[in-house]
């Protein structure tokens, strides 16, 4: 049974010993990320700031600094093994007789518990807040030239037609009732936006933990993240519709602010962002909130940006192991994909079973056509290398890359907007690396040269008698 709401993996988490409560208030104004950065690059455990100088709500942070408490978000069970049951429903046939047909309904009667759920009322909208007031949200100012607070972790939720899409975007605090909605203009939920006649959205805080993790996970239009999510918990998500949008969200939530774009575009920034460095401060949608709904008590997690490895870097792990089944359903040849924390998501690493002249830039190619923002560097290596091992890619890049042959750039192409490498927000360049060996065709007819390799039975014996020496060495 997937866990329902933040409050009970709070729970979970405190009878881990896992969860702290600090009672002295701390002022949102650099000192509530300060605290959240040390205890994330120091391995430190969850966090409950009971009280700020202003007078916010509580705040929760650090819920997802390490990888244990990804997994226990996810009650022990694989990310990547849960996301591969979504291929199964992908891969349904149509019925050819009586027995597949009722085999087909019993698969599809499986998959149902999987789709969201929509419910009269939830505990998020236990009280209608009388007066808006967003000071009220622990929105946070990380770096000293941030020109305001910005609210860091709360979810996004928008619709377009039918589809439907969340997603982290910062947000900056201008008013009691008014921020500005930080959507690059690639987001999914950007393009939702700018294709609704009415534009409106709901930011939701405290989602459960599964649900807040895939937030953080890019998956491209037209397939549901609410029913990915579904089969990651082992249960769909149960949603509430607005009362003042048309835009449904979790029913289990702390808080939720429902808004409506204006028309209007301010400037927004310069932010600290997740590179290190400040994003360029530029003109973005303005949100005015219509109604803000809650809990009694509500508890609103808070996330932190600068250099890595931060909370981000589970959320990529996370999300690079949820993503790898349904690249394999597009991409069979391939065996495994790292996107490396330290690298933002700007660096991928592809392992593949290479069968044809070409084929690491067509992997190259397919993965900057999927989510044209993320890898600016992708690394194709052959199935037998561990892309989690930077030895072994770091050897295959010296030993199978001839540079005016296996690298490929491609400028003028869509970049994260907070990439500071390129001076044109939003268009860059792309590098590919073919670290592969390389087939006669790529090679001017010629066979590759072959691995060195020994007989098996040698190295059994050998390493016998290397594990007696080192036996003997440690006595």
């Amino acid at each position: 049974m997937a866990i329902k709401d933040l409050r009970t993996f709070i729970r979970a988490l405190e009878e881990r010993r896992d969860l702290i409560r600090i009672s002295e208030p701390l002022s949102v104004d650099l000192e509530v990320a300060a605290l959240l950065r040390e205890l994330m690059y120091r391995g430190g455990p969850a966090v409950i700031i009971e009280r700020t100088r202003e007078n916010t709500l509580p705040i929760v942070g650090n819920l997802f600094g390490k990888w244990d408490r990804v997994m226990l978000a996810m009650e022990g069970s694989d990310p990547e093994t849960m996301a591969s049951k979504l291929t199964d429903l992908v891969n349904l046939r149509i019925p050819q007789g009586l027995f597949d047909a009722l085999k087909s309904l019993n698969e599809l009667r499986r998959f149902s518990q999987y789709f969201p759920r929509s419910v009269g009322n939830g505990p998020v909208r236990e009280l209608r807040w009388d007066s808006i007031d967003l000071t009220r949200i622990p929105a946070i100012r990380q770096w000293v030239h941030e020109p305001g607070r910005f609210i860091t972790f709360g979810i996004t939720f928008v619709k377009y037609g039918d589809y439907r899409n969340f997603g982290y975007y910062r947000l900056q605090v201008i008013g009691r009732d008014r921020f500005v909605m930080h959507w690059q203009p690639w987001r999914r939920s950007a393009m939702y936006g700018e294709l609704s006649e009415r534009a409106e959205v709901a930011v939701v805080f405290g989602t459960d933990p599964v649900t807040m993790l895939m937030a953080g996970v890019s998956i491209p239009h037209p397939l549901d993240k609410l029913l990915i999510t579904g089969v990651l918990r082992g249960e769909g998500v149960e949603l509430v519709r607005g009362s003042t949008v048309d835009v449904e969200y979790p029913a289990n939530a702390e808080l939720v602010i429902e808004g409506e774009l204006t028309g209007e575009y301010v400037r927004e920034g310069p932010f600290g962002d997740h590179v290190g460095v400040y994003s360029i401060a530029k003109e973005y949608p303005v949100v005015r909130v219509k109604a803000i709904y809650s809990r009694r008590d509500p508890l609103i997690p808070v996330t932190v940006t600068g250099k890595p490895v931060l909370e981000d870097g589970n959320i990529i792990r996370f999300g690079t192991k949820v993503v790898k089944p349904l690249l394999k359903l597009i991409l069979p040849e391939l065996v495994d994909i790292e996107i490396p924390p330290e690298g933002l998501g700007y660096v991928i690493i592809a392992s593949i079973r290479k069968r044809y002249p070409g084929h690491a830039r067509r992997i190259m190619t397919a993965l900057w056509g999927l989510v044209p923002v993320l890898g600016k560097v992708v690394i194709v290596v052959d199935h037998d290398v561990d892309v989690r091992n930077w030895g072994q890619v770091m050897y295959a890049i010296a030993a199978h890359v001839n540079p005016s042959r296996d690298i490929l750039v491609i400028d003028n192409y869509p970049v994260e907007e907070l990439d500071p490498s390129t001076p044109i927000p939003n268009l860059g360049s792309k590098v590919g690396i073919d670290a592969t060996r390389k087939l006669p065709e790529e090679y001017g007819g010629r066979e590759y040269p072959m691995d060195v390799t020994t007989s098996n039975d040698v190295i059994d014996r050998v390493r016998r008698i290397v594990d007696s020496i080192m036996d003997r060495s440690r006595n």
